[in-house]
């Protein structure tokens, strides 16, 4: 059992980060993942594991590592809910002043909340954001970079500009929980992750960029995300195309307060979606044909609001153009499309290009 230093501050809750972590079927890796979080260099620590129903031995594991570890706290869902639901029942019974999230399946750097929290209070800001790593799906022993803390770079918005730059000119992914600290105070304000749908992050983490009045970023990578191997096309459900929901309501919360270049690839993605969805829905539930064929008149309509505007490649317009005016062309384009990218995937020996 790991001595743990932080216990004689534990009365001093002002410092105590609550660390969510979902879990679900990802017994082959949970015990990597928190055992990292158990390791760190800062020990004032909350770890709240949701067991999401899990159906394999994940709820029986959080249970063994909560006796090696006082700090851990397990809670077993009765019912699946769904990432979401996990997380929000982590907030809610949060004590920490702070709040950080891990999914199941990935690890983190040692001293991971030793230097967000660090930076997060000397500079008395709301969020801290931070960088991250793409690791392979069998990596287990990524070998934490040294790391002076003295030399950390680091970049000061606000939490809209913040989403601005950083997604525009810099091309991070903000729209993620993990690699991020949050003064609980951004989650008071009622931001919740939505339930029941897909996209929860790109839902949830706008308005808890836009709640923050100060935010900074470091490129230091400070998270491990596992790159599983997973076809988005064969598991395709129904219940995904609720991301269009999300992205309508993002475009919607967000209209007067991002740059026009941000709109612009937002809305690009937001075309690209439905083009997918069309296809996917199409092939996979060929009798719903009132809901993809509404997929493809969101697009028409879409495109003929927004095409003084679009700047995209000759190729990608011609494909638009054909969608919009050749469906049975485009269906054709499709399944040539289809074919390249699998014979890509099995030369990779990947099957996840949706991913």
């Amino acid at each position: 059992m790991v001595e743990h230093r932080w216990r004689k501050n534990m009365s001093d809750m002002e410092d105590l980060i609550s660390v969510i972590v979902p879990v679900y079927g990802a017994e082959s890796y949970l015990e990597k993942c928190i055992r990292s979080i158990m390791n760190q260099t800062y020990q004032n620590l909350e770890i709240i594991l949701v067991d999401d129903k899990s159906p394999d031995g994940s709820g029986e594991l959080c249970d063994q590592l909560a006796k090696e570890d006082e700090r851990i706290i397990v809670i077993h869902r009765e019912t699946n809910g769904g990432i979401s639901a996990a997380r929000n029942t982590g907030i809610d019974i949060a004590k920490g002043a702070y709040i950080g999230f891990s999914d199941c399946d990935d690890y983190m750097h040692a001293r991971n909340f030793e230097i967000l929290h660090r930076l997060l209070v000397e500079h008395q800001v709301d969020i801290v954001v931070a960088d991250y790593l793409e690791i392979e799906d069998d990596d287990n022993d990524h070998q934490d970079a040294e790391i002076a803390y003295e030399q950390i770079q680091i970049e000061h918005y606000g939490g809209v500009e913040c989403m601005n730059h950083l997604l525009t000119e810099r091309n991070v992914k903000t729209i993620l929980p993990w690699n991020k600290l949050y003064k609980r105070s951004v989650f008071d304000v009622g931001n919740r992750f939505p339930e029941g749908i897909n996209g929860e992050d790109d839902f949830c983490i706008p308005h808890l960029l836009c709640a923050a009045e100060k935010v900074i970023y470091t490129d230091v990578a400070l998270y491990y995300w596992r790159k599983r191997p997973t076809s988005y096309s064969r598991s395709f459900k129904l219940s995904r195309t609720t991301y269009l929901y999300v992205l309508e309501e993002r475009e919607e919360f967000l209209k007067d307060k991002i740059s026009d270049e941000l709109k612009h690839r937002f809305l690009v993605h937001y075309m690209e979606i439905l083009w997918d969805f069309y296809y996917l829905v199409k092939i996979n539930y060929p009798n719903e044909k009132e809901r993809y064929r509404s997929y493809r008149k969101k697009f028409q309509n879409k495109y003929e609001e927004n095409k003084h505007i679009l700047h995209i490649s000759k190729k990608k317009k011609l494909k638009w153009d054909v969608f919009r005016k050749a469906i049975f062309i485009s269906d054709v384009w499709y399944k040539i499309d289809q074919i390249k990218r699998k014979t890509i995937r099995k030369m990779k020996g990947i099957d996840n290009y949706y991913n």
